[in-house]
């Protein structure tokens, strides 16, 4: 629809005479869904934006573009000019149900499009240390994430979803003296804790684990004893990790080891080069880049004085190698506490001949979880925290995902477990689940009734005439639009709104008109767009990561087919 208008104004363009150049250039033509409809099922600012450029009335831009805009032409049933400048479009009832047999027509297709074709993008995200189990800051991530990756295919990309394990550095020898000091006590032996030490239950256990096992560290010098209990942590961690991954339904095309990146010599590869460019020099023992010539607010260490690689170091390569694998654009989500991580990266890949526009970051703020009402109290430094296991365990993996993509990832989040589990309106994932079940209920009464899609005439859809109808179908007829958006934009959160405003409009059909009913030329109009309302869900769903039940149950539901 949107694409039809846009040539329609584009035309109108062309015949009031409108004159563009290279200082003047056509403005890109957008169009907006007012939210009161007596101002029509579109608008455009074009003429605003366009009367800036002209230097002309804005009113008098939209006049005449309007007078060219042909009424009772491709739907189109007419146009208003409003101050100070917007052209309003109103649709015939028939642009909108004519949607109905695209959707049926392409089913698990609806939506998709080829906007991307032929652009490789790399998604990294989660990315967790393996120090720890996965908490519910990840689940968000990976949540994102995943939405992201089926996003992105849908319209087009070829899509590679990563995982960069920080497998090197202080961090594991860290893990490693705290699962031996908790060894050490379980042997009876005396153990001093690290410091910064790992605190949580989960290293107790995974200290028992390696001694059920009959697992000693080699009788050799304590640095290499050590390294016995950072590999079988973080063997041990990494699984769960990947278990909990994939009970959460997120897979990964790579898992990226930074300790590889190392041994394979790309991160000497890459300060070699930076050498060659005179991009690094020597400070108090340690090398530095001079990422303030790219922007970034003061030059970083790449190598420390006891020559030590920082993270920094390795990032950089890390980066580096992504394009050198042929990516045209990198997403990676982090957590929001890497705000200022950032610049200094765009300005690594500027350095190396990267446009830094070619990576976007995606900070990810914090999800506090409620229950009775109240903050649960957690603290990674001690180890308290929830991990996403007992999240997952609690209200399961369709209610997480959705969850955590109700809200913009830059926005924190309130995640109501007690709400989560709730078989009812208030809870948002039920409320769109079951209006798909509730669809798939009709479909299967109408089967035993003798009527079926297969038997439904399309020509019936003229009796589609009320107001609910026209709404339910203008609302598909906007799903491949916030498919677009959503990819376009890195924002996923679109879908669960789009789904809750869909849920509620069928919801409120549902409630109020008889679906199958003894007209049978408007019962099947009414299936069909039933059928189309269900596939759209569905799709919407699957996007998401979230499954679309046929049967639901709930307490007070009551039978209005």
């Amino acid at each position: 629809m949107r694409e039809t208008l846009t040539r329609m104004v584009e035309e109108a363009l062309l015949k009031s005479g409108v004159k563009t150049s290279a200082e003047t250039p056509l403005p890109e033509i957008l169009f907006s869904v007012p939210k009161n409809e007596a101002y029509g099922d579109y608008a455009t600012n074009v003429a605003l934006t366009l009367a800036k450029v002209l230097r002309q009335n804005p009113m008098a831009v939209a006049e005449a573009l309007a007078a060219h805009l042909p009424a009772g032409a491709e739907g189109l049933e007419r146009v208003e000019v409003v101050k100070p400048g917007f052209i309003n479009f109103f649709l015939k009832d028939e642009a909108f149900r004519s949607t109905i047999p695209v959707v049926l027509r392409q089913e698990d297709r609806y939506g998709r499009s080829f906007l991307g074709k032929g652009v490789k993008v790399q998604v990294e995200f989660v990315s967790a240390n393996p120090t720890g189990p996965l908490h519910i800051g990840h689940g968000r991530g990976a949540a994102l994430g995943g939405a992201l990756v089926n996003l992105l295919k849908a319209v087009g990309y070829e899509v590679e979803a990563e995982y960069y394990l920080n497998d090197l550095g202080t961090q594991m020898e860290t893990l490693g003296r705290s699962i031996q000091a908790r060894y050490r006590e379980l042997q009876g032996l005396p153990a001093e804790f690290p410091e910064n030490g790992y605190r949580g239950e989960y290293i107790r256990e995974i200290a028992a684990r390696l001694a059920a096992e009959r697992l000693s560290p080699p009788a050799t010098d304590a640095r290499e004893e050590t390294a016995f209990f950072s590999r079988y942590g973080q063997e041990t961690i990494l699984k769960g990790i990947r278990e909990d991954l994939e009970a959460f339904g997120i897979r990964f095309d790579r898992w990226f080891s930074e300790a590889g990146l190392v041994k394979e010599g790309r991160v000497r590869e890459l300060l070699d080069l930076l050498k060659a460019k005179d991009l690094v020099y020597l400070h108090q023992g340690a090398l530095w880049f001079k990422s303030s010539l790219f922007g970034d607010e003061k030059d970083r260490v790449v190598v420390r004085a006891n020559g030590a690689l920082t993270y920094f170091a390795s990032d950089m390569a890390y980066h580096r190698d992504k394009f050198q694998r042929g990516f045209h654009r990198l997403i990676d989500i982090w957590g929001a506490d890497h705000h200022g991580y950032v610049p200094r990266l765009k300005a690594a890949l500027k350095s190396l001949g990267y446009q830094p526009e070619a990576l976007t970051v995606l900070l990810v703020q914090l999800v506090t979880l409620i229950r009775d009402g109240k903050p649960v109290a957690m603290s990674t430094r001690a180890g308290e925290f929830i991990t996403l296991r007992e999240v997952l365990e609690e209200v399961g993996r369709d209610a997480a995902r959705y969850i955590f993509l109700t809200r913009r990832s830059d926005s924190p989040l309130d995640f109501d477990l007690d709400l989560a589990k709730k078989q009812s309106n208030e809870n948002p994932v039920y409320y769109v689940q079951y209006a798909h079940a509730r669809a798939c209920s009709v479909m299967t009464v109408a089967e035993g009734l003798g009527l079926s899609r297969e038997k439904a005439d399309p020509e019936t859809l003229h009796r589609l005439v009320l107001p609910e109808e026209r709404r339910l179908c203008k609302l598909l007829t906007e799903f491949p639009e916030e498919v677009r958006q959503g990819a376009e934009k890195l924002e996923p959160h679109r879908l669960p709104f789009y789904l809750g405003e869909l849920a509620a409009q069928f919801h409120h059909y549902y409630n109020h008109h008889r679906i199958l009913q003894e007209d049978r030329e408007l019962a099947q109009a009414r299936l069909l767009l039933t059928q189309a309302v269900a596939t759209v869900i569905r799709n919407a769903l699957t996007l998401l990561g979230v499954s679309a039940p046929r049967k639901m149950v709930r307490d007070d539901e009551t039978q209005t087919l």
